[in-house]
């Protein structure tokens, strides 16, 4: 090779080089832009009823599992959580249940898809603070007696092992995270927050604590939970379509005290846009 050709052909390299790499500074960017998105939101800064703000590691975070859903509708149960509501389901799908309160925000769920989706993250927002006020790490509900590992509830939406039947994703979601092949955003979620394990105030069971609770397969589960709040956001969202509604896994959404919020659905709104005008971004998220 002549001289010419060679610095021909490392000119050609250099010039791959440099455009890959400002294409993948540029899709790492879109992944802070939708933190951004979130943290600079009305949803970031909301006033919950008896909770007050969320963390905003929290927001971020369910942006963040939000938008890998729109950009993955085949993975991970996303399928489930976007399917459009049956009216003969409110004992079981969460999104049924509160048909009343969607229709009197404006928010249609009437067709599958991402608008649909969006609506159950929205919901999953305000349960999350309901059940945990948005953090992550939450061990099990100390105040009720729950000792055995298929019903000791945990993480952000105080879900518990025992409900995987509900649906064949549920396992299927445990056994993608417990091999590693699912990032768990922990980073995202986590910001400044840290969980203590604390003793029950329950007289019936004045020694349980906060702590995972049995063993085997459920007290596996409980530990992913508390470490993985990707998992425990998609995991909710399948239990909150399949085992979510009137006679669902969830108090406050029996009860319908978990907020729909507008301001949550603008934010997730805005990463949802994000995300369909830049499509690069989907290959970041795994």
């Amino acid at each position: 090779m002549t001289n010419s050709f060679r610095n021909i052909a490392i000119l050609v390299f250099g010039i791959a080089v440099a455009v890959l790499s400002t294409e993948h500074a540029a899709v790492a960017q879109s992944l802070k832009d939708i933190e951004q998105i979130a943290g600079g939101s009305d949803c970031a800064t909301k006033d919950w009823k008896a909770r007050g703000l969320a963390p905003k590691s929290y927001i971020k975070g369910m942006a963040m599992v939000f938008a890998r859903a729109v950009c993955q509708p085949d993975a991970a149960g996303a399928s489930v959580v976007s399917a459009a509501p049956q009216s003969a389901n409110g004992k079981t799908d969460g999104l049924t249940h509160y048909s009343k309160i969607f229709a009197d925000n404006g928010m249609d769920n009437g067709k599958p898809g991402n608008d649909t989706l969006r609506h159950a993250y929205a919901l999953l927002i305000g349960l999350g603070m309901m059940e945990s006020s948005g953090k992550y790490c939450e061990g099990r509900d100390v105040s009720q007696c729950f000792a055995e590992a298929g019903s000791a509830e945990a993480g952000l939406f105080q879900t518990s092992w025992g409900v995987n039947t509900a649906s064949p994703e549920l396992k299927k979601l445990f056994e993608l995270y417990t091999s590693k092949k699912r990032d768990c955003m922990l980073p995202v979620f986590q910001g400044n927050l840290t969980c203590k394990i604390v003793k029950s105030h329950n007289k019936k069971c004045p020694d349980s604590t906060s702590d995972v609770a049995g063993t085997g397969v459920g007290a596996d589960w409980q530990r992913l939970t508390k470490v993985c709040p990707a998992f425990a956001t998609e995991y909710a969202a399948i239990v909150l379509r399949k085992s979510g509604g009137s006679k669902g896994e969830f108090n406050p959404i029996r009860k319908q005290q978990a907020e729909v919020s507008q301001q949550c659905d603008s934010m997730l709104e805005s990463v949802q846009r994000f995300v369909e005008k830049n499509p690069g971004v989907c290959t970041q998220f795994r």
